[in-house]
C-alpha cells in the first residue's frame, strides 16, 4: 500500500471515529449519496469495486456457507 500523505491520513482517521462512520452512513442512506452510489457503480470501476466489497462482505456475514459459495462463485 502506498504511503498515506498528510490529508489522507487525516480523512483516514475521520473515517475510522464514530462521527466519521455516522457521516458516511447519513450520506449513503440520503438520495444524494444513494445516486452517487448508483452513478459510480454504472462505471467499470465501480462494477469492479462493488464485486470486491460484496465478496468482503459476504465473508463478514452470518449466513450458511454454501449461500456465500454460491455467490461468490456468481461474480
Amino acid at each position: 500500500m502506498a504511503p498515506l500523505d498528510c490529508m489522507q491520513g487525516m480523512i483516514t482517521c475521520y473515517l475510522a471515529s464514530p462521527k466519521g462512520q455516522q457521516a458516511v452512513r447519513d450520506y449513503l442512506t440520503s438520495s444524494e449519496g444513494q445516486a452517487a452510489v448508483d452513478a459510480y457503480l454504472a462505471t467499470p470501476g465501480g462494477q469492479q469495486m462493488a464485486r470486491l466489497l460484496l465478496a468482503r462482505s459476504l465473508d463478514r456475514l452470518d449466513l450458511p456457507n454454501d449461500v456465500k459459495d454460491l455467490v461468490k462463485q456468481a461474480l
